[in-house]
């Protein structure tokens, strides 16, 4: 899968290309979506009967000033997505007990909290990838944070790869912890492997707010008016489908029925 995508969706290759896939490009993102999901289709219909493994409600974001810094910086985003980015980080954060993976958790934080820096800007975007975007958004901001240099790379590049459909741990903690825990969030990737309650637990801290509907709503006209980004090759090969077929989708219509 790797070398499928080479070097697709790092900091370095939306900055050079604006998040925009050459035309071969395009092709080998499409092969990697349909092969990621073929792997991930039978691991995500399976975790609707439960999973188990480590209760991501026991896991806490950080609070020092820079978190607090990050939380503020995000509270334009709305409830949906700034819900959904805490998730994640909680959700990344069970999965690395699961691999034993330790990393910087104010990195980490910052990733979940900024990767969908862009989606109040969405409509306003043509020519670049709403996660090239954001991760430029976020770079201003964490130019005075007290990451270092190759952290706040990290995290940069972590945000633009988090729409990719895989991302090798290889590649780092932070990157791969944070796809994976906003792939768990948006879904099902890997909720086999944590504690179902505990995600239930999860959404009752924090609210799904029908991220997925909102999600499909303002990615898949980003993938129609961004030609060759990868939303549009998402949603070519099945994305909208798999965010109806997520494990959490019971939790959301529960929400719905309740407003």
């Amino acid at each position: 899968m790797s070398r499928l995508l080479g070097d697709i969706g790092t900091i370095e290759w939306g900055r050079r290309t604006r998040g925009i896939l050459g035309r071969g490009e395009q092709a080998r993102f499409m092969a990697a979506v349909c092969l990621q999901t073929a792997r991930a289709l039978p691991q995500v219909l399976g975790a609707r009967k439960g999973g188990s493994g480590p209760d991501p409600s026991e896991l806490t974001p950080p609070d020092s000033a820079f978190a607090r810094e990050v939380v503020e910086a995000c509270s334009e985003l709305g409830p949906a997505v700034i819900e959904h980015s805490y998730r994640s980080y909680l959700f990344a954060r069970a999965l690395g007990v699961v691999e034993g993976i330790e990393c910087d958790e104010e990195a980490l934080f910052a990733t979940t909290m900024f990767h969908d820096h862009a989606f109040p800007q969405m409509d306003l975007l043509t020519d670049r990838c709403f996660a090239v975007a954001g991760a430029v958004a976020a770079e201003r901001i964490l130019e005075s944070s007290p990451l270092s240099e190759e952290l706040r790379r990290d995290v940069l590049d972590a945000i633009c790869l988090h729409i990719n459909p895989w991302v090798d741990r290889e590649r780092g903690a932070i990157q791969y912890l944070a796809h994976d825990g906003i792939a768990l969030d948006v879904v099902g990737m890997r909720a086999g492997e944590i504690d179902r309650a505990g995600a239930g637990r999860v959404f009752e801290r924090h609210p799904r707010h029908r991220f997925n509907g909102l999600a499909e709503t303002l990615m898949r006209p980003h993938g129609r008016r961004v030609h060759g980004c990868r939303a549009g090759a998402l949603f070519r090969t099945g994305f909208g489908q798999a965010l109806k077929l997520s494990p959490w989708a019971p939790f959301e219509k529960a929400e719905a029925s309740s407003v």
